[in-house]
């Protein structure tokens, strides 16, 4: 009997804990509420008794990000009442704060706020350049949480200033965010919904509605818009539909769907009628009421004008005698004059031409000289493994010759290795010749650089030395993605890592991957032989001795720099480093894979 009154008691106990948080979010909640209900107020007293409150409470129960949210609306507040400096004053005072208490949130909404202040006194460029800070700090301190707040305001700034490039780049990145909210997603899909309208590019439409319909359907937070049903019908030429969903839209955009309707219908007139409707509607109050006023100004500003020229033709007519003498001596003054210049400007062109001419023939020279050079090192680089290979050929051939089976043994692998030389030589060749004849890859696949050099890493570390480990280490999470051509960059790394596992007779290979703006950047280090100082600018050149007994075996390095160029990026090798051998190279994170 104790025990049941015991687990009675415990009971209740629980139920009235559970009541007291339930009631406490409840509270919470209408706060957090009231708070978004007066900040578009006049009532200033009332929006900052509010968020004092909810402060306060927050505080109380260790909520920090609402706490930091309500702040942040006391300084937007402000701004959208146009009290602009107080409102910078407040966004100031979090910055400082969060600063204070190394809050990472903090400096968040620090930075998001001051980027909403300047989207409210229609300061574009500031306001895009916090936010755009908003994401990179947001990216980096909360990479699982999704950015796609910030990156629908940059988007809304790039549909202001008419930036489709620009709006179209932000909506995909909202769709690439981790977690990002369905509201998000939703005008992100919208977005590339009219871009796909517009370009009549019906598959991509189809692929958008789709997924607008399935977010609908799992979030039921109505994100497709009665315009997307409507583009939807007039992109599968159902027209009938198309104009019975019209009755849905707004004024202003049923008139402007019903025009595009009948345009595509060809009923043009119909079209003309709807188009001058939502021309209208468009029109100010201003422009509507006092059309007429306007209409009689311009009336009178033309009935003066052709006053004016008719005026201006009678003294034209009478001066005309005096001034035709002295209109025939000038006109022929001015054409004397454009002989001379145009002789003048000959002469000039014929020497700079013939400048021109002298540098790309000194160019023609530097060219058939570097040609020259270069089938000379191409002759020594085949001509050192033909050597050995007819030799042992030779011996091999010798029937007077008696060879143990390990020494026939031996010249075979000497043979097969020279063999292999040339082998790489040529694939290089052609591998260096098909690189510097493109213009541009394409853009063929999305790969996630941690996944990719990961990969590699692991594909080098059989064929290492003795004592020589490789690593990999990342500053970047494993869900980044880059477009690029992937057997590009897999060919790049493949150089690289071939010439460290090459030179690198003890210690460490490491790859490692970062970020550096909108380009990610993959360092290949080693701790081999290094290269010597005075040979770092010719380390790309082809075939260029690096100091006593050390040659540059290949084109690796010259294949490396012509991949680097084709995908937008840079490759450099870093002189800072003295433990051995650090190259680096940057490519692009954007770009729209090319089916």
């Amino acid at each position: 009997m104790r025990r049941n009154i015991n687990f009675l008691l415990l009971a209740l106990l629980s139920l009235i804990c559970l009541n007291t948080v339930a009631q406490e979010n409840i509270h919470m909640i209408k706060m957090e509420s009231e708070m978004l209900r007066l900040i578009s107020s006049p009532d200033k007293d009332a929006f900052m008794q509010v968020t004092e409150k909810l402060k306060a409470e927050c505080q109380k129960q260790g909520n920090e990000r609402l706490f930091y949210k309500a702040w942040g609306n006391q300084s937007t507040y402000e701004a959208t009442h146009q009290n602009y400096m107080l409102a910078e004053e407040i966004a100031d005072q979090i910055a400082a704060y969060a600063e204070e208490q190394n809050s990472y949130w903090g400096n968040y909404i620090a930075l998001h706020t001051k980027a909403v202040n300047a989207l409210q006194k229609q300061d574009y460029k500031t306001a895009e350049e916090g936010f755009k800070k908003a994401v990179e700090f947001r990216h980096k301190y909360f990479p699982g949480e999704s950015a796609g707040e910030d990156l629908q305001e940059l988007m809304k700034i790039a549909n202001h200033r008419k930036d489709q490039k620009a709006g179209l780049k932000y909506a995909r990145q909202i769709l690439a965010e981790p977690n990002v909210l369905p509201i998000h997603k939703g005008r992100a899909l919208f977005r590339l919904s009219q871009f796909a309208f517009n370009q009549n590019k019906k598959e991509l439409y189809d692929s958008i509605y789709n997924e607008l319909q399935t977010l609908k359907a799992s979030d039921g937070i109505g994100t497709i818009e009665p315009v997307v049903e409507v583009n939807y019908q007039i992109i599968k030429g159902n027209y009938d539909e198309a104009l019975r969903l019209c009755e849905e839209l707004s004024p202003e955009s049923r008139a402007e769907r019903m025009a595009v309707i009948y345009h595509r219908m060809g009923n043009n007139d119909k079209a003309y009628e709807y188009m001058a409707k939502f021309k209208k509607i468009n029109d100010s109050i201003v422009l509507v009421s006092h059309g007429n006023v306007v209409a009689s100004c311009f009336v009178q500003m033309n009935n003066e004008r052709m006053k004016l020229e008719q005026k201006m033709l009678e003294n034209e007519n009478a001066r005309w005698k005096q001034l035709f003498l002295f209109t025939l001596a000038a006109a022929v003054v001015i054409i004397l004059a454009l002989v001379i210049w145009q002789h003048h400007r000959r002469i000039k062109f014929l020497e700079k031409e013939n400048e021109k001419l002298e540098i790309a023939r000194q160019r023609a020279e530097q060219a058939f000289d570097l040609k020259n050079e270069f089938i000379s090192h191409i002759t020594d680089e085949l001509r050192a493994p033909l050597n050995p290979i007819q030799g042992l050929s030779d011996i091999l051939g010798m029937k007077d010759m008696e060879l143990q089976p390990e020494e026939r043994e031996e010249l075979s692998r000497h043979i097969k290795n020279s063999s292999k030389h040339i082998t790489k030589i040529i694939d290089e060749l052609a591998e260096l010749s098909l690189y510097e004849s493109k213009k541009s890859l394409p853009i063929n696949y999305t790969i996630s650089p941690n996944h990719l050099c990961r990969h590699m890493v692991d594909t080098i570390r059989p064929r290492c030395k003795e004592g020589v480990r490789a690593f990999f280490e990342s500053e970047l999470p494993d869900d980044l993605a880059v477009a690029t051509n992937l057997e590009a960059i897999e060919a790049l790394l493949r150089h690289l890592l071939d010439n460290a596992v090459k030179f690198t007779d003890q210690g460490v290979i490491t790859v490692a991957c970062s970020e550096y703006g909108d380009m990610v950047r993959i360092s290949v280090t080693d701790t081999g032989r290094g290269v010597p100082p005075e040979q770092t600018e010719h380390v790309f050149d082809t075939f260029r001795e690096l100091g006593d007994n050390v040659k540059l075996r290949g084109l690796g390095l010259a294949i490396c720099k012509a991949i680097v160029k084709l995908l937008g990026g840079e490759i450099w090798l870093d002189t800072d480093y003295h433990e051995g051998t650090r190259f680096v190279f940057s490519i692009p994170k954007g770009g729209e894979v090319t089916k």
